[in-house]
């Protein structure tokens, strides 16, 4: 069998895979307009492509009869490029992104010709749609042709046109300076995020103060126009995140909605950031307990998703099912709902296997730890100790270590719930190995680790005393801005309070939580 290089192959199947009904018949259609059907190998390939499941390139050639390597690695190429081609005419209508361009495009063949006034016509044409889907570096190109044009060419505009193009290309770029500050910005702290998850200490929060402050302090807030303005929202929105003020962060994650709920342009420009500003207002409410505000902004996403599914691209597809389902998730932590385990996690996780190879394992395992933490307060302790060990078995390569530090804590308060006194202290001297391995060895990660080390060498019958004890101990402990963060992903201390009270973690989520 002919093994092509991976990726070659692997693009242009992967691309044929994702493309919808109506976009294959497109690209039929599109392909037999170009050139005699006779003379369509690719278009062959390409029917053969898609009536493959998994990608077999032997079987490709030989179907194809029997044509060489070279030669079929040219196909593939050609293939690929008749997609997108026909893609993008298929979407161009779609996109003011790509009229912007169209019309660019358009421009620059009338100037080769000499019409100059044409091609200013269409410029025009393009800074105002531009203009109206906020488009600035767009703006900066068309203006820079414009302003060739002008500076060459008699073109009759007048003695003040130079002025009014130098006071609008100043406006735009100071525009774009501050868009490429903030967005330099964001993806700074959420790296930071990325790496380490929130602050740990007075000297990670310096830094991150520093950090934002360098790129904030010499900008003018009041004068940011609306697309500077919700960059500089969502860098508030992971600035605070980070630091665990999320009181502040709902805040800002509030805002982020409401300016594009004000400017529905820019919902259908870029959908994915008016779901993203959702699913941070979701993620805050349940930082800080607020049952209230992440019911309402669930219900809201929802019901935007089920209005506009259809219309959504795969990607926003992918985006609108990790944050509505990841909010579905949490509104279960919230109530304290966890007999709805099954129902609810079984869906996200055939989702979780259709887009299997567009996801990152990042996401997949902050879903596995959610689904853990869900089946533990249900009372099904199998499968929350299967899930954790899927992400204690799969180090993220220093991504999120915070998660993986957890998922061993709340492996042993399964073990304990299972009632596998013995197996705790093979455990308890594994975890702690890992983390003064990892350099993670923080006071609730010590406390923890003293904690099920007491249990393991005491009588069962004086645990409850234990349990008191160390809920008076880790009680203390949250109110440490520093050591808070620990509590948001582990809820020991409703867990610590339901032995105290006899009561089933359900009960005491239910009254721990407020309504609003």
């Amino acid at each position: 069998m002919l093994v092509m290089p991976i990726s070659q192959s692997d693009q242009v199947f992967s691309l044929v895979k994702s493309l919808s009904k109506a976009e294959k018949r497109n690209f039929r259609l599109f392909s037999t307009r170009i050139m005699e059907r006779t003379d369509l190998m690719f278009l062959k390939l390409f029917d053969l492509m898609d009536k493959q499941k998994t990608l077999n390139d032997g079987k490709l050639i030989a179907e194809m009869g029997g044509i060489e390597k070279g030669q079929y690695a040219n196909l593939k190429r050609h293939l690929y490029r008749q997609i997108i081609i026909s893609l993008r005419m298929l979407h161009k209508d779609k996109h003011a992104n790509f009229k912007v361009r169209e019309y660019l495009d358009f421009a620059y063949i009338l100037y080769g010709k000499g019409l100059y006034l044409q091609a200013l016509k269409l410029i025009k044409k393009a800074k105002d749609l531009a203009k109206k889907n906020h488009m600035i570096y767009m703006q900066l190109t068309l203006m820079e042709f414009e302003k060739k044009i002008e500076s060459r060419h008699i073109t009759r505009s007048g003695g003040s046109k130079a002025e009014v193009m130098i006071a609008e290309s100043e406006l735009i770029q100071t525009d774009a300076n501050h868009i490429v500050s903030l967005s330099n910005l964001r993806i700074k702290i959420h790296g930071k995020y990325l790496q380490n998850g929130h602050v740990r200490s007075k000297e990670e929060a310096a830094e991150i103060r520093t950090l934002y402050h360098k790129h904030i302090d010499h900008m003018e807030l009041d004068d940011l126009g609306l697309i500077e303005r919700i960059y500089y929202v969502q860098s508030r929105v992971w600035y605070n995140y980070i630091l665990l003020d999320f009181e502040s962060c709902i805040k800002y994650a509030i805002e982020w909605v409401e300016l594009l709920d004000n400017n529905p342009i820019m919902i259908e420009k870029d959908v994915d950031l008016y779901i993203r500003g959702h699913h941070y207002v979701l993620s805050s409410a349940i930082h800080i307990k607020d049952k209230h505000t992440h019911a309402n902004y669930l219900e809201k996403l929802e019901a935007f998703r089920k209005r506009n599914y259809k219309k959504f691209n795969t990607n926003t597809q992918i985006i609108s099912f990790l944050y509505v389902h990841s909010g579905r998730l949490d509104s279960i932590i919230l109530s304290g709902q966890f007999d709805q385990a099954d129902k609810v996690i079984q869906r996200s996780v055939n989702r979780i296997l259709r887009y299997k190879l567009k996801l990152d394992q990042h996401r997949i395992m902050v879903f596995y730890y959610k689904f853990a933490w869900i089946y533990f307060g249900y009372g099904n302790l199998s499968k929350a100790v299967s899930y954790l060990d899927k992400i204690i078995n799969n180090e993220l390569h220093n991504l999120r270590e915070d998660l993986q530090n957890y998922a061993r804590v709340m492996k042993l308060l399964c073990h304990y719930e299972l009632g596998n006194i013995d197996l705790l202290q093979y455990l308890i001297n594994t975890y702690s190995n890992y983390f003064k391995r990892k350099k993670s060895l923080n006071e609730f990660l010590e406390q923890a680790m003293k904690f099920f080390t007491t249990l393991r060498s005491t009588g069962s019958l004086e645990h409850k005393k234990i349990i008191k004890e160390y809920h008076l101990i880790f009680s203390e402990m949250s109110k440490d801005p520093y050591e808070r963060r620990a509590f948001i992903y582990l809820d020991i201390l409703s867990w610590l309070e339901s032995k105290l009270k006899n009561q089933s973690l359900k009960e005491i989520v239910g009254v721990t939580y407020r309504d609003s």
